[in-house]
């Protein structure tokens, strides 16, 4: 069965098996059949992934580097800011003949750390038929950059604006992150002041020769390009790289916080409030996911979650609302969020906690179960068409040593999920009692009435 009859039986399905005037659902599981991609790793230690996808004439480079997320930096900002510097002048080239070396052949190059992350990413993007040209430059780039003192201070200056001109949204987030993860790294954010100014080229570069090393390395690769001759040029490019074996252990887990607090962070004259709700959640491998896959769904994530058909649709209280959750090698965090008008603060955030305490409360029913189950579903196969899933998805079943056809009973395990999986998970990470919430706004309107929410503190 290709992909696209996958997609036919996720979205449309069965048109015979539905009365008329009705959208057409298959009752059918969706059947996927992922292509592998087994791992072959280098003598130096680095690890390659690579799928031969000839549907588009691009190809996808992305460099893994295990241990160089913000967690394990040890000051805020340097892992961030060393990843970010990867382009800023490698290789013998500049920050900006780099990118006109990466246009001329048809490419963009990206590199990141982001916070709370584990891993530091470079990644590479372009025309297949100049594949090996752009990868050249990447190579360079993660081995060889520079940290050069003129384009770091420009660097900084950047991050300097871009804090002070943070959104909200942003503020609110971060403001989030410390209430969840409480001492963990994964709540710290980009320094500022001080601390930002207190980071040095030299604290990039010793950072780079610790941490971006050849055993920390894993590397994907899917498009027009013959895997076997992506490992050969990646064993030319890569095979004399050396570097530590540094394999540094998680810092120890968070705790889950014991009771609510709202936290509020005052904007005087603001029109809207930005309500943010966390929970601590679990690691990826844990089998809660799929419970609380469908139970994310349900209540924030699609046009036909809760927190949207409630808030915008039929109060028309919010401009948008929605629901995510992350999860890793350590405990992930769920958000709910929702920008409001701010006359409906209160009422909103009563009806996010309401909706959540429905889902501890009572059983999913039957109908909105199985659409939940059809989106996520649908989600997985439209994942599908886009390379870059294709070859995350064997990235992660490599890294969290799922088995060989993980991917392929993905969308067996969503079925299987019953309501009252749904509604222990529910209770088990998303009680009202225990939640985190900020809530950003003009204070002076709304204060008064949260108290009979919780403890609140500006």
């Amino acid at each position: 069965m290709t992909r696209r009859n996958w997609l036919a039986m996720a979205g449309a399905g069965a048109f015979a098996a539905e009365p008329k005037n009705r959208v057409p659902i298959s009752r059918e599981t969706l059947v996927a059949r992922m292509p592998d991609a087994e791992p072959l790793r280098l003598a130096n230690g680095v690890t390659i992934l690579a799928i031969e996808d000839r549907r588009l004439p691009i190809a996808n480079v992305t460099f893994r580097i295990e241990g160089a997320g913000e967690i394990f930096a040890p000051r805020a900002g340097v892992a961030a800011l060393t990843a970010a510097m990867l382009t800023e002048g490698a290789a013998g080239r500049s920050g900006k003949q780099i990118v006109e070396a990466a246009s001329r052949a048809g490419a963009t190059l990206s590199t990141y750390a982001n916070l709370g992350a584990e891993i530091a990413i470079m990644d590479g993007e372009g025309l297949a038929a100049r594949w090996p040209d752009w990868f050249e430059l990447l190579c360079g780039v993660v081995q060889r950059p520079a940290f050069a003192a003129d384009e770091f201070q420009q660097m900084r200056q950047r991050w300097e604006a871009g804090l002070r001109m943070q959104r909200p949204a942003a503020v609110a987030d971060r403001r989030l992150l410390q209430m969840v993860y409480g001492n963990h790294p994964a709540a710290i954010g980009f320094p500022a002041g001080e601390a930002l100014a207190s980071l040095t080229p030299e604290m990039l570069a010793a950072w780079h020769r610790e941490r971006y090393t050849p055993s920390n390395t894993v590397i994907g690769c899917i498009g027009k390009v013959r895997a076997s001759e992506f490992r050969e040029k990646a064993e030319s490019l890569l095979g004399s790289w050396r570097g530590p074996n540094a394999a540094p252990p998680l810092p120890p887990s968070p705790e889950a916080p014991a009771s609510r607090r709202i936290a509020l962070i005052d904007r005087p004259g603001a029109a809207q409030t930005e309500i943010e709700i966390g929970a601590l959640l679990f690691d990826r491998r844990s089998p809660d996911y799929f419970p609380v896959l469908l139970l994310n769904g349900v209540l924030g994530n699609g046009m036909n979650s809760r927190f949207i058909r409630i808030l915008r649709r039929e109060k028309q209280y919010a401009f948008a609302t929605s629901s995510t959750f992350t999860t890793g090698r350590f405990a992930g965090i769920w958000r709910g969020r929702a920008t409001v008008r701010a006359d409906a603060t209160v009422d909103s955030l009563e009806i996010m906690l309401g909706q959540m305490r429905q889902m501890c409360d009572e059983l999913l029913p039957s109908e909105e179960l199985a659409q939940a189950k059809r989106a996520a579903a649908g989600a997985f196969a439209l994942g599908l068409e886009a390379p870059r899933e294709v070859i995350s998805n064997c990235y992660l079943r490599f890294r969290y040593g799922f088995s060989t056809d993980y991917w392929e009973r993905f969308p067996a395990k969503i079925e299987a999920v019953t309501s009252r999986e749904i509604q222990a998970a529910a209770q088990k990470y998303l009680n009202p009692e225990r939640l985190q919430i900020v809530l950003s706004g003009d204070v002076s309107r709304w204060r008064g009435a949260l108290e009979k929410l919780g403890s609140v503190r500006s």
